[in-house]
């Protein structure tokens, strides 16, 4: 841009001097220099404007960090409008959370210049203006939402009583919409392999997904340039690095992480029982919807030669203690508090939770990522 053109600036420079005794040429040529100054300082920063209907009067307007889940920006609505801007190193997912409300508007945006307008209570009609990653962000959303519905109606019927009676018929529904998934973000991220939002969407569907999950490596591998930058880029470079971390049959790592009164607690001191390493976090929903079965194994089977070791991927103590003791978790609970940068997390490739191994008295991973009764039952099978 005309800002870093070094001629051009000169040339500025050269009139300033020759005109020197002409004020006029000289605030022409200041403003000049001071808009391009401006415009290129707002191209280096995200800017959002929002006009939203039916945000309360006053009420703070947050944009939090998606994956430090801190707030970068705040402001105040007036008439349902706010302001807010910060420098984006990478283009990624944040939040837009309003004071005294329920509502989350996630955006997928980098430096842009980016307009908001609509009705709080019609999120699906707010309509976004300036920025191609939310477009693209939004697109994927309206592909893939259906179909992610679609899969997980399906595994929450085969888990009910009623399911029961149809598993076989509706486990084989399941893989053709895994397929099915599976294949649909291979295209998107084959058109649009130079998006981090791309990255995003790899990640998020090789949680459920196992096609993507067995072949991220060669679906990564698919994306260029700007998407293989930030931080899902560097999240699904350390889960390839891990790949072979936690693997049943595998001697699971060894770790160290301090427990609710700051007391470091090795792994390896556990060792000689069967343990289940558990990942979760008082913030997530099926982590503790989960929980009530953990509790049921860990107290069939404690007596057993079975314990639990907890590993939180909370931020906030307070609210971690008060999730172990509201859900009667009474086994060990480790955490640095560090959100998803935990280092036992990061060190096993985790990217989502509720996620679990099950070792052996030697260490052996006998079972991951175990729920419902599938817990129980591997215990059964191990413990005599």
């Amino acid at each position: 841009m005309a800002i870093y053109n070094k001629p051009l600036i000169f040339e500025y420079a050269y009139q300033l001097k020759v005109d020197r005794k002409n004020k006029h040429m000289k605030k022409i040529t200041f403003g000049l220099l001071s808009f391009l100054a401006i415009t290129q300082l707002n191209a280096q920063k995200l800017q959002i404007a929002g006009d939203l209907k039916n945000v309360p009067e006053g009420a703070t307007v947050s944009l939090i960090d998606g994956m430090a889940n801190k707030v970068i920006d705040s402001s105040k609505s007036v008439g349902g409008k706010f302001t807010l801007s910060a420098k984006i190193e990478n283009p990624s997912i944040y939040v837009l959370g309003f004071a005294g409300l329920p509502a989350k508007i996630p955006v997928f945006v980098g430096n842009d210049q980016m307009t908001v307008s609509g009705d709080i209570q019609k999120a699906e009609l707010i309509e976004y203006k300036g920025s191609a990653s939310q477009d693209l962000y939004l697109s994927y959303m309206k592909t893939l939402t259906p179909k992610i519905q679609g899969l997980f109606g399906d595994k929450s019927l085969v888990a009910s009583p009623a399911g029961s009676k149809a598993k076989d018929s509706i486990a084989k529904e399941i893989e053709l919409k895994e397929a099915d998934i599976a294949k649909t973000v291979t295209d998107l991220i084959k058109s649009n392999n130079k998006s981090p939002v791309s990255t995003l969407f790899l990640i998020q569907t090789a949680n459920f997904a196992p096609y993507i999950k067995d072949h991220i490596a060669d679906m990564y591998a698919l994306l260029e340039g700007p998407a293989k930058k930030g931080p899902f880029a560097d999240l699904i470079e350390k889960s390839v690095q891990s790949a072979g971390v936690g693997k049943v049959g595998s001697v699971l790592p060894e770790f160290k992480q301090n427990d609710v009164n700051g007391k470091s607690v090795s792994l390896s001191s556990l060792r000689g029982k069967y343990v289940l390493i558990d990942f979760w976090a008082s913030w997530c929903g099926p982590c503790r919807a989960e929980n009530p079965n953990v509790v049921k194994a860990y107290n069939a089977y404690k007596a057993k030669g079975f314990t639990i070791l907890g590993v939180s991927l909370d931020q906030d103590k307070s609210k971690w203690l008060e999730a172990i003791k509201k859900d009667g978790l009474t086994w060990t609970h480790v955490s640095d508090l560090k959100y998803w940068n935990n280092e036992v997390a990061v060190q096993f490739g985790i990217q989502s939770i509720p996620a679990n191994f099950l070792i052996d008295p030697k260490g052996v991973v006998i079972g991951r990522d175990l729920r419902g009764e599938d817990l129980e039952k591997i215990l059964a099978t191990n413990i005599k």
